[in-house]
């Protein structure tokens, strides 16, 4: 089968699209022939080595975390999933994977790929939902009626926030770029220009969910009320100092693979509370030019990789 993988870190050229043995089930492992895999930041800094700290990879490394597809070939102790169930997960990333032909995952990584979604569409839900599912409620504790603020409102992470937010009824505002504005709102989100901060007067938020960065979390800061929730995924907070000074509730947060989770988020997705948009699909073999596209952060959505 054809795997991208890297065999050290690096820029673009380091990616490798090459042929490899195809995977074997083990004992609760499943199989998947890749039908499609959504491309994240998370990726390409895996691909730099920004996390080596934190994750210490075995090369050679096939990239690629989202993945969607039927299963081929069930492990010895695996009793939820057969050959020819049409599914959806992310592996950990520690392992990977999802950047090739067939994908090798743990039982419990996976869901039914959601009613009414193409298989293409069910690629771009797992690691964006989950992030945002648990920024919103898990960390951030977000209740109907209370006002939340998402900066980068346009990317996969931040449109998803929109919708669940607006769909347990919450407010909600988002960051995003003066071309995104109509996209955003059509989400269910007021948009506020990034470069300017100034598009709204944006009431005292209750909730601001940070899926940019340490410098969009400051410039955005002022709009937290006193004793308010700043949740991040990008692992970063404001100075010690200033949260103290504003009496802010803070959570700095990693995802796990959990079909258990996913299974939650089908129900959204089949009520129509929740979509991803495809903003465009690679082949396997452009998966340098799918990472680069990622890695200039104006994805609109989810970029795809199609094996």
């Amino acid at each position: 089968m054809k795997a991208a993988r890297i065999y050290g870190y690096g820029g673009p050229s380091a990616v490798v699209v090459e042929e490899m043995d195809q995977p074997v089930a083990g004992p609760g492992e499943v199989v998947v022939r890749v039908a499609a895999a959504a491309v994240n930041p998370v990726d390409w800094k895996l691909r730099e080595g920004f996390l080596r700290q934190q994750l210490h990879l075995r090369f050679p490394f096939t990239l690629g975390c989202d993945l969607s597809g039927v299963v081929v070939e069930v492990g010895q102790g695996v009793t939820e999933w057969s050959t020819g169930d049409a599914i959806y997960g992310y592996p950990h990333l520690l392992r990977c994977g999802a950047f090739a032909e067939y994908a090798l995952m743990l039982e419990g990584e996976l869901a039914p790929a959601p009613a009414g979604f193409s298989l293409a569409e069910a690629a771009a839900l797992p690691v964006a939902s989950i992030t945002a599912w648990d920024g919103l409620f898990t960390h951030g504790a977000l209740r109907a009626g209370e006002r939340v603020l998402v900066l980068g409102g346009a990317g996969g992470v931040g449109s998803a926030a929109i919708q669940l937010a607006r769909a347990v009824g919450a407010e909600v505002w988002a960051t995003t770029s003066r071309r995104n504005f109509e996209f955003v709102a059509a989400l269910g989100a007021t948009p506020i220009d990034y470069q300017t901060q100034t598009a709204v007067a944006v009431p005292p938020i209750d909730l601001l969910l940070d899926c940019v960065g340490i410098k969009a979390g400051m410039a955005a800061l002022g709009g937290l009320r006193p004793g308010g929730r700043y949740v991040t995924s990008v692992y970063e907070l404001p100075p010690a100092e200033v949260l103290r000074e504003r009496k802010l509730k803070t959570a700095v947060f990693g995802i796990q693979p959990s079909g258990q989770r996913l299974r939650g988020i089908n129900s959204f997705v089949e009520q129509g509370a929740l979509r991803m948009n495809i903003e465009r699909e690679f082949s396997l073999t452009e998966t340098r030019a799918a990472l680069e596209a990622s890695q200039t952060g104006r994805t609109r959505g989810k970029l795809l990789i199609r094996p």
